[in-house]
């Protein structure tokens, strides 16, 4: 009985229902009824919750206490031939944060209080994490400072208590020893642009902070050296410190590389190419302030480079390659020395260029091997062929008769023979063997190229560095199609000197050169000896692989070596001659455009090739140096280079 009946029980007058009005049972109905549709509302939550979406939950839950972490793994080191450590890596701290961890509220705070310790502004940090938070995520840790000093490292670790999501770790410096001796060959790594990362890098397992190759053979051999990073399963705490490690893979160590460089030997190069180029830069220098009304700015000069490659030309291994200037390549790791990258990338000396492998130059008389090659192989010159190097060649003008074409020689000789115009480097001679003139037949420029190519020149040699240059063998179809003008027989005389439209690398002119000396054989040119595990065990041999056979006949090999004998007898070079050891050898002086001096001539690079002993070489040396000449400046700095060689291997 409800409360009405009540009342009309004890005798109450009925009252009177107001229309329209609810009653209290109803209102109470529809309560019952909303409770009971909540109910069940919440109850399709919880189910959906537990059962529909329990996986996905669970899994994020999960996620937020157990986390991988990566294991980075050592790079390979590098050694030289003789097991000199030459790359290693130095244990150094980094400093991570994740953004996970950051407690929001407080995320201003800690990343200030942390970047005041590490010594940059809060700014770097946001824009660190910024950069790399797309390929990151937020539970993995964003690297916003390495090489960081230990005591600042434990003072991080000391108050991680109050900088939650900033977190210490052990990480490796590169180091290199005589980096600058050593840093074409070697060479650097460095992290990858973001356009590189996700276009290769992240493809192929590389976080967003592991540096890579960039230069040398930290590139060429960067799948070796790296190793394979390991990861860590962690449990960790509501703050993302960790608890206690679940499983683990172990990371495994980069390969390591056995150079073919013999580094007491790439010392003495070095040593002994720096002195000689400053020798030259004072010559230069006084000279230029002796001109008559010269001035400090117009007697400056332009800092002198030059190039030294010493192979063995019966593998092609390469024993020492400098060229200089060179680089420290330790700036590359060190924050602070910034200021001495900014200074590497706009140095006009550019030390950061590798001139042996990519420098291209006229080869000068050095190319005279190939058009003497040409000659002797088609029989269009003996060893006893004479020809009159009387100073000049004049070609007459068939457009115009009576006019002659003038072909300057850099000297008078009278008449020689082919040995004597190889030792005295005649232009006269070469200029007829190669263009033809009197009742000689030149080779023509096709079969000069063609010969050319088939010594080595005008493609790389294949040497495991990066960024070799191709030099440049011209051809009449290549001039009417880079220069828009036709071949005229001016190119080929000029062509069969070294000059005109040819150009060369270093190494191109040492395999060249290496190629004499084995009787026709080319060995590949390598830098890396073996890929050693970290027992040194082998897990590959870099074979000693012929790249290349020209069918030479004897006469032409002995002819030819007998020239390049003689050009360490001859009046500018007999002063440089080793005691007790034979030199075949070849000069060059190849002109450049570039300011003529006071007397009208273009300025000049020097070149000296040769290989030792001459009747059975074991050794090879290739030399180059801006603004010089071949026998004044070359010649002596090659022979230095052989006497350290020879003092080293007797």
């Amino acid at each position: 009985m409800d409360v009405v009946d009540v009342i009309d029980v004890m005798g109450s007058p009925p009252r009177q229902e107001e229309p329209h009005q609810p009653s209290s049972r109803g209102r109470s109905g529809v309560i019952r009824i909303l409770i009971c549709l909540g109910f069940v509302a919440l109850t399709a939550q919880l189910w959906k919750l537990q059962i529909v979406d329990g996986r996905v939950h669970t899994a994020a839950a999960e996620g937020n206490r157990l986390r991988l972490v990566d294991i980075p793994a050592l790079r390979g080191v590098i050694y030289d031939r003789n097991f000199e450590l030459l790359a290693f890596n130095a244990p150094t701290f980094m400093v991570s944060v994740t953004e996970a961890d950051l407690p929001q509220a407080r995320r201003t705070s800690i990343l200030a209080d942390t970047a005041q310790l590490l010594g940059i502004t809060p700014a770097e940090i946001e824009q660190t994490i910024e950069t790399k938070r797309a390929a990151a995520g937020p539970f993995a840790p964003i690297v916003i400072k390495k090489d960081v000093p230990r005591d600042v490292a434990l003072t991080l670790e000391q108050q991680s208590w109050a900088l939650p999501g900033i977190y210490v770790s052990v990480d490796t410096l590169r180091q290199y020893v005589d980096s600058e001796t050593f840093s074409h060959v070697i060479g650097y790594t460095s992290l990858p642009t973001a356009e590189e990362y996700t276009q290769s890098f992240e493809k192929e397992g590389y976080g967003p902070d592991e540096r890579v190759g960039s230069t040398g053979v930290e590139r060429v051999y960067e799948t070796d050296l790296r190793g394979r990073p390991g990861v860590r399963l962690i449990e960790a705490d509501v703050g993302g410190r960790p608890l206690n490690e679940r499983q683990r893979r172990p990371p495994q160590q980069g390969r390591e590389l056995i150079l073919t460089i013999d580094a007491q030997l790439q010392r003495a190069v070095h040593q002994i190419l720096a002195n000689r180029l400053a020798a030259k830069q004072q010559e230069m220098e006084r000279a230029a302030a002796a001109r008559p009304g010269a001035t400090p700015a117009t007697s400056a000069v332009p800092p002198v480079a030059g190039v030294a490659v010493v192979t063995d030309p019966r593998n092609g291994e390469v024993l020492s390659m400098v060229s200089y200037p060179g680089f420290d390549a330790n700036v590359f790791y060190a924050r602070e020395r910034d200021g001495e990258i900014e200074r590497l990338l706009s140095d006009p000396s550019l030390p950061l260029f590798n001139r042996a492998v990519d420098g291209q130059y006229p080869p000068g008389s050095t190319f005279k091997l190939v058009t003497g090659i040409g000659a002797l192989e088609e029989r269009t010159a003996s060893r006893y062929t004479q020809i009159n190097c009387n100073g000049e060649l004049r070609i007459p003008n068939p457009n115009v008769p009576g006019t002659f074409t003038r072909l300057p020689d850099w000297g008078v000789m009278g008449t020689l023979d082919f040995v004597q115009g190889i030792a005295q480097s005649c232009n006269v001679y070469f200029y007829t063997l190669g263009g033809g003139f009197g009742s000689i037949e030149g080779l023509g420029s096709a079969r000069l190229a063609r010969y050319a190519r088939m010594m080595g020149y005008g493609e790389p040699t294949g040497i495991d560095l990066p960024s070799e240059g191709n030099g440049r063998i011209p051809e009449q179809e290549w001039k009417q199609a880079n220069i828009g003008e036709p071949w005229v027989p001016g190119d080929t005389y000029n062509m069969a000197i070294g000059q005109g439209f040819v150009l060369a690398t270093p190494l191109q002119v040492a395999t060249v050169t290496n190629t004499i000396a084995t009787g026709g054989t080319t060995y590949r040119p390598h830098v890396v000896r073996a890929v050693v595990d970290g027992d040194r065990q082998p897990v590959r041999s870099i074979t000693t692989e012929a790249s290349r056979r020209v069918a030479l006949r004897p006469e032409t090999l002995g002819v030819l070596r007998d020239g390049m004998i003689g050009t360490l007898d001859t009046a500018q070079t007999r002063a440089h001659k080793l005691p007790g050891i034979q030199v075949a050898g070849k000069t060059g002086t190849a002109e450049f455009n570039g300011p003529r001096d006071e007397k009208g001539n273009l300025p000049t690079h020097a070149w000296f090739t040769a290989y030792a002993p001459a009747q059975n070489p074991r050794v090879s040396v290739t030399v180059f140096m801006e603004r010089g000449g071949g026998p004044t400046d070359a010649v002596p700095l090659a022979m230095e280079i052989l006497k350290a060689y020879f003092a080293q291997n007797p």
